[in-house]
């Protein structure tokens, strides 16, 4: 059995009791050192998390970024790895990650980038459909070199010497949605808080933002980011979507009418 690695993993959560259980599944083996940090889950996320580690622990929501700085803070080890409560490792991608343990300090990247697949909820296997849209995104990092921002909307870990992270071998199985209904809370969750942002930094859109960047966003996820190989679901996906864009320009548009 292979040892543990010298790695911190955190996931941040809440209400994944459906999904939490296969990712830390996945991650079992890898780490002595699993984080979990819930903002307030009201089903039995919490309870499946403590069968497989003793570190979760609760903040209030604040942001993605603010939840991913606070994670990065309570990890023991500063190789750290981050997964959300919907993305599970592959048996490639963790021989991936064990051989970057296997390579000296010195000659590792500062950060390393997973490739994240797609998978559908409704599919009995969590192998990808090899045309399925497809994330590449630095998750697996040296905190003395690398880590996310706290920006509220943004969570993408950057290289404070601006180097460009490796990319693994292997893939991470992405269950995106529980549901179509989950597909549109969090879509419109998300387009609240760029709409924050987008008023905070004083951009006001207008009239042809809001007739082209609905479309255009469409025609880039079914076919640029390839959610027309997952048939009608992925259909729905990128009309959901594109709704999303409309309603974030809207919500922004309200801002600046109402002054909030």
């Amino acid at each position: 059995m292979d040892k543990p690695l010298p790695l911190s993993i955190f996931i941040i959560c809440h209400n994944e009791e459906e999904r939490i259980g296969r990712v830390l599944d996945s991650i079992k083996g890898l780490s002595e050192d699993i984080v979990i940090v819930d903002s307030g889950s009201t089903d039995c996320t919490l309870e499946i998390a403590k069968h497989y580690t003793d570190r979760v622990m609760h903040r209030d929501w604040e942001g993605y970024g603010q939840q991913k700085v606070f994670g990065e803070q309570q990890c023991k080890f500063d190789w750290i790895l981050n997964l959300d409560a919907d993305e599970i490792l592959l048996d490639q991608v963790k021989e991936s990650i064990r051989n970057v343990f296997d390579t000296p300090e010195e000659g590792r990247a500062a950060a390393y980038s997973l490739r994240f697949c797609n998978v559908s909820s409704f599919s009995k296997t969590l192998k990808p459909n090899p045309f399925a849209p497809v994330n590449v995104t630095p998750r697996l990092y040296n905190r003395q070199k690398a880590g996310f921002k706290d920006s509220a909307v943004h969570d993408k870990v950057v290289t404070y010497d601006g180097s460009k992270p490796a990319v693994l071998k292997g893939d991470v199985a992405h269950i995106s949605f529980k549901s179509f209904g989950h597909v549109w809370e969090k879509t419109k969750f998300y387009a609240e808080l760029q709409a924050e942002d987008w008023y905070k930094k004083g951009r006001k859109p207008g009239i042809l933002r809001a007739v082209f960047d609905p479309p255009i966003f469409f025609f880039k996820q079914y076919f640029l980011r390839r959610f027309c190989f997952i048939g009608l679901e992925g259909l729905i996906i990128s009309l959901i979507l594109a709704a999303g864009r409309a309603l974030r320009i809207g919500m922004t548009m309200e801002k600046w009418k109402t002054r909030q």
